[in-house]
């Protein structure tokens, strides 16, 4: 197994982070919570294969310069990893620009350790597998069995049951942490569905006061994957995935109003690589909330409703997506030949799905459900309207205008030459006409009007 030292002294982070190390990538890690301490372990153990840190180690004296001089002084070559983006460079260093992007530390490891993605899928672990105890102390209860380990022999364990599948974790825990126990064990075919069901706690970090925009896209994004795929286990929501859902929201939210001006907003999801389901989700809230603010009949609750039910709108579209990152609307799905009948038939669907789904959350927020159901102006939530009627609710309509507009805009980002998207090339007044030849009733040319309100 190759061994990796993580400095951090955040220790929810540094739990997930070390059962992702070792199920994905066979790797055992020692958590250090300063540089100093990483040093000193450097010094008795150099054939470490990896250093991995955060970049707030900036925030120590010259502690980067250190950390170089360190390294050259003992002619270390370890390769390291440094979390987010350091003010000071460091050799046969790998980059990762948001600290939260779990996916690109894998990779990262799995670069250096020469592991292929077939190894990374075909990874043989023993029967059980170490969960840090302080990572278990922040779950309510288990979706399997954890199991405490007591020594036989000189390198023979036995196991045993001391909390079981969905009881309460916290009571039964207080004598091991007391005792000091460091890990416990679940079955090792548990162990990426309970790294799934852990991942939620970096909803967490959204509380901090020093995120940067790229760290707040990616862990909202993260939340929303999490949401998408609870969605598709279950059958109602639970208190946990509602409290995820609503602290995505906030973020999505706390987004728009500190970047207020829409060509900013569009630029800063471009450059921090945004996934398409957040990208759309984002951009739809600030126009669906801008056309709010330019109505007659608006307010702050109605832009609250919409905002939740924005969120929630495609969730079920979210993994089809991932799948085909490079698809820019549901049409461009619906006609891929490479799309596969069932992820259609979601699609055809998607809309009615999230709505039943919302109906089961906690506290739902009146009429929510519905806005959902009928986002693509049909009543049922099957398909999508060609004609658009009155009959749906006036706040699906905004809905049904502001994603109109936000795909439009997606479509329409001309290239750098480095290929990244950047520059809004759609002219407002041939949008604005093509809105009103799309939607003729009344009601709807109302909401195309206060859309020509919004400065961008």
């Amino acid at each position: 197994m190759s061994q990796a030292i993580l400095i951090s002294d955040n220790e929810v982070i540094n739990s997930l982070y070390e059962v992702n190390l070792r199920a994905y990538v066979a790797t055992n890690v020692t958590i250090k919570r300063s540089l100093d301490d990483a040093m000193k372990l450097l010094e008795h153990a150099p054939n470490t294969d990896v250093v991995i840190c955060f970049r707030e180690l900036n925030s120590e004296d010259n502690a980067i310069e250190r950390f170089q001089e360190f390294l050259n002084i003992n002619e270390l070559t370890i390769p390291v990893i440094v979390l987010g983006e350091p003010n000071t460079p460091i050799n046969n260093s790998i980059i990762i620009k948001n600290k939260y992007d779990i996916k690109a530390l894998l990779q990262s490891m799995a670069k250096i350790l020469q592991i292929t993605a077939k190894q990374m899928a075909d990874l043989q672990v023993p029967k059980y597998f170490p969960i840090p105890i302080k990572l278990l102390s922040e779950l309510k209860r288990s979706h399997c069995d954890i199991f405490f380990r007591r020594q036989k022999d000189d390198f023979e364990f036995e196991y045993f049951v001391i909390v079981e599948k969905d009881e309460p974790i916290e009571e039964n825990l207080g004598k091991y942490t007391k005792d000091g126990v460091e890990h416990l064990y679940i079955d090792a075919d548990e162990r990426l569905m309970f790294i799934n069901k852990t991942s939620s706690l970096v909803i967490g970090e959204l509380e901090r006061d020093d995120l940067t925009d790229s760290e707040r896209v990616e862990v909202t994004q993260q939340g929303m994957g999490m949401v998408a795929q609870d969605f598709f286990e279950s059958e109602e929501i639970s208190e946990t995935v509602a409290s995820i859902s609503r602290a995505c929201i906030e973020s999505i939210q706390m987004t728009i109003k500190e970047v207020p001006k829409f060509k900013n907003l569009l630029q800063m999801l471009v450059e921090n690589e945004a996934e398409y389901c957040y990208k759309h989700s984002v951009i739809t809230t600030f126009i669906a909330s801008s056309i709010i603010d330019n109505i007659s009949w608006g307010s702050e609750e109605q832009k609250s409703k919409v905002s939740f039910a924005i969120f929630f709108h495609d969730i079920f579209l979210v993994p089809i997506y991932r799948k085909y990152p490079d698809a820019i609307s549901e049409e461009d799905l619906l006609f891929r030949a490479e799309v596969s009948d069932e992820d259609k038939n979601t699609v055809l669907a998607h809309a009615k799905l999230a709505g039943e789904m919302v109906s089961t959350f906690p506290r739902l927020p009146m009429g929510a459900d519905t806005i959902i159901i009928q986002h693509h102006g049909m009543t049922n939530g099957q398909g999508f309207a060609v004609n658009f009627k009155d009959d749906i609710s006036p706040l699906a309509k905004i809905i049904i205008v502001a994603e109109e507009i936000t795909t439009n805009v997606l479509m329409n980002l001309e290239e750098k030459e480095d290929g990244t998207k950047a520059k809004i090339s759609f002219n407002k007044a041939v949008l604005v006409e093509a809105l009103n030849e799309k939607f003729r009733a009344n009601s709807y040319r109302k909401i195309v009007d206060a859309f020509q309100e919004i400065k961008f």
